[in-house]
């Protein structure tokens, strides 16, 4: 079966109680390689948006990587930051949140279009898009569509929207059941392949899956990866030979891999020799993100950053802090011991005030980017 490339945008709760709701949606843009993004309220909104922050994801195998970038001007002058691209889940994403406040008036139900999106190279997202929801905050702490200030994302009813070649589809995300997703496609298990479900006990991590009855399998390939992309086979297990169709492997010691993130996938082997792979699923391992601090934010002459690893290990932590343009300021080199209470200092920068962003990287993979606002 081919595998079908998937490119999602995951969207965040925010909601202000104005009982004014924002939805979202996505289409096929311009050309084979765009994408456009579309906003409708479900009643009227007339005023300032504080925040607008969405995620933009392909699958993670995609090569060459191509880059996105924002084709003509954005609707209601807004200007974007775009993060560096990140792997999570099995997919690469890019991360976009705005970095102007405008004023907006949308009549209830008008869908308006915010901007449009272009990867590079020949990516096609022909039948290929989603929008899916990303569970428990994500590895990133990049949770669902974030929209407040005058109005807000509301999770207690849809998310998303369905328009002309777009689907909604409830409990669909790529790690477990949520609330729904809009879609131009989907990504698929291979055709005998029933489930895959991986949990942490411990030290280790139990991975389930089940098959169809009748299904002409040989063996099975547990791959595993710290990336998303590059697979390495740990294990093989036979086709169970008195018929069972549900099995369980045990990879064991995952802690001591020195990963924030392990991705796992099955490579079913038929007994023709023909090769299908399942979805990749992930499991998060010794770091709980959303435990992060930063305080003081506001950040005047320096803030101090808590990572609570549950493991200590001289793992390389990398805090970058750039600019709303994208331009690298400082750079700080810590261990994971030294990252679980670390003074982060700029009284020497002289910084302007403003919006300001610092990416945590562990083992040069980019963990999580943090929002701080410096004043004067």
């Amino acid at each position: 079966m081919k595998y079908l490339l998937n490119s999602a945008l995951f969207l965040f709760l925010s909601l202000h109680g104005l009982g004014q709701i924002m939805q979202a949606s996505i289409g096929i843009g311009s050309s084979q390689s765009r994408i456009k993004i579309y906003i409708k309220p479900v009643t009227a909104v007339n005023g300032f948006i504080n925040t607008f922050e969405f995620d933009v994801a392909i699958s993670a195998g995609t090569t060459p990587i191509p880059t996105l970038s924002i084709i003509g001007t954005p609707a209601f002058g807004i200007t974007w930051f775009a993060d560096a691209s990140f792997v999570e889940g099995g997919y690469r994403h890019y991360h976009f949140i705005n970095l102007t406040n405008p004023s907006i008036s949308i009549g209830a139900g008008v869908e308006t279009q915010i901007m449009e999106l272009q990867f590079s190279g020949s990516f096609n997202v022909s039948n290929n898009v989603s929008l899916v929801t990303l569970p428990g905050g994500g590895v990133n702490s990049i949770a669902w569509y974030i929209f407040s200030g005058t109005a807000g994302a509301s999770v207690s009813g849809q998310l998303y929207y369905a328009r002309s070649g777009t689907t909604v589809i409830n409990n669909m995300s790529y790690l477990g059941p949520l609330p729904s997703s809009a879609t131009l496609g989907a990504v698929l298990l291979p055709l005998n392949m029933l489930s895959l479900n991986i949990v942490k006990q411990g030290n280790d991590g139990i991975i389930n899956w089940s098959v169809a009855k009748g299904h002409t399998d040989h063996h099975y390939e547990l791959q595993r990866s710290n990336n998303g992309k590059d697979f390495t086979t740990i294990a093989t297990i036979n086709r169970s030979a008195n018929g069972n169709t549900s099995y369980q492997y045990t990879d064991e010691r995952i802690n001591n891999l020195l990963a924030t993130i392990l991705y796992y996938r099955i490579k079913q082997v038929d007994i023709n020799g023909k090769i299908n792979y399942s979805d990749i699923r992930s499991l998060k391992l010794d770091i709980k993100i959303n435990q992060i601090t930063i305080f003081p934010n506001p950040v005047k002459e320096g803030f101090n950053i808590s990572i609570p690893f549950a493991n200590s290990s001289n793992a390389l932590v990398k805090l970058n802090l750039v600019g709303a343009n994208g331009q690298m300021i400082r750079s700080k080199e810590l261990n994971t011991i030294q990252a679980t209470n670390y003074y982060f200092s700029i009284s020497d920068l002289n910084l302007t005030a403003g919006n300001y962003y610092l990416q945590i990287m562990v083992m040069d993979k980019l963990l999580e980017t943090k929002k701080i606002f410096i004043v004067k």
